[in-house]
């Protein structure tokens, strides 16, 4: 201009240099569109319904961005598949639910089922001490009762007379055996018993029981059914309180012999009254056998506890490995371009589940 500093001329473009531009962001875009449409293949397939190994990297947006600005040069563009990070060991939660139920849960990071489990394994484990220990605290207090006030000499008297008693009213033919009741034996205190004493009392309860093989019950004509297991024995303890032949061993039992030798009602326990009741069975008899089945069913209550125990391991061992293998193989995640409804491309993610 006249007058003035000239202009500065800015230079423009040239072709080459636009079409050179033009073509490496139409690069960047197919290398996209190329590496997006690969992408839908379900995670662990090869693109042809074929299984391949899972050793596929982790790509941020910042490496979709990379391939965009950086298409057409020396760096080779990435595929854009993406794994759920942080991959989970399926054996390693398997063993620590096993172990601990509610370890595993923690390990996949399931915190509301690690507590869930955590808590129920410490219901079973309170409910099993608490249960066993009460019924195994009235099983020794039932034995205890039982050594104070059954007596298996008193029963083994019963037993001879129950034989005369056989032979007179029903002509059984019982060629009777007196059995011999030893003495010096304080069947209260067996635990103050040397191994002598313990060899007279099986010998004395061998002699019951080879008498108890030859008796039957009047009302029925049935055998006895059951004999008497050694002294002390779990089934002893049972079987004294729930079969009314040996009801005559407990010592509040009825006189079955009265003053003048002559056998009352009470010579036969399982003499039925007109209500179906067995009059000459006596309350302790009733007692004690409530105190055993309690104290059986509490035993019975831990017993299945610690079924459910082992179960709830297997269980919550089974819940985390399924949890930790879904959580290895069912997330994937893609990027890529999209175009809008103007045409233009805008980036794009999508999730897959895979199953």
């Amino acid at each position: 201009m006249p007058g003035g500093f000239p202009r500065p001329r800015v230079a423009q473009p040239s072709r080459f240099m636009t079409r050179f531009t033009s073509f490496r962001h139409l690069c960047a875009v197919c290398a996209v569109l190329t590496l997006a449409t690969a992408g839908p293949a379900r995670a662990g397939d090869d693109g042809q319904g074929r299984d391949k190994p899972d050793h596929e990297q982790t790509y941020t947006q910042a490496d979709l961005r990379m391939a965009i600005l950086h298409a057409g040069q020396t760096t080779r563009a990435k595929g854009l598949v993406r794994r759920a990070p942080g991959r989970r060991s399926v054996p390693l939660a398997f063993a620590l639910s096993a172990l601990v139920p509610g370890a595993g849960q923690a390990y996949n990071r399931q915190w509301v089922k690690a507590l869930v489990g955590i808590a129920v394994e410490a219901a079973l484990i309170t409910g099993y001490t608490v249960w066993r220990g009460q019924g195994l605290d009235e099983e020794r207090a039932y034995q205890a009762f039982a050594n104070a006030q059954w007596d298996p000499a008193r029963y083994a008297s019963w037993l001879n007379d129950y034989q005369v008693f056989l032979n007179q009213q029903f002509n059984a033919g019982i060629s009777t055996v007196d059995i011999a009741v030893p003495s010096g034996i304080d069947f209260t205190n067996p635990g103050a018993w040397s191994s002598a004493d313990r060899q007279v009392v099986d010998a004395f309860f061998s002699q019951i029981r080879s008498v108890e093989r030859r008796l039957f019950h009047p009302e029925t004509g049935a055998a006895f059914s059951h004999q008497l297991p050694n002294f002390g024995d779990q089934q002893y303890y049972e079987l004294i309180g729930k079969y009314f032949q040996f009801a005559p061993g407990w010592r509040d039992y009825p006189a079955w012999v009265d003053a003048e030798g002559n056998f009352t009602v009470a010579i036969d326990p399982e003499m039925t009254g007109p209500n179906g009741e067995k009059p000459n069975v006596s309350e302790t008899f009733f007692a004690y056998a409530e105190d055993t089945a309690h104290a059986n069913d509490l035993l019975r209550r831990a017993s299945r506890l610690s079924l459910l125990f082992i179960v709830n391991h297997l269980v919550a061992g089974i819940d985390a490995a399924i949890s930790s293998k879904l959580h290895n193989e069912r997330i994937s995640t893609s990027f890529g371009l999209a175009y809008n409804r103007n045409g233009a491309p805008q980036p794009a993610a999508s999730i897959r589940y895979s199953f």
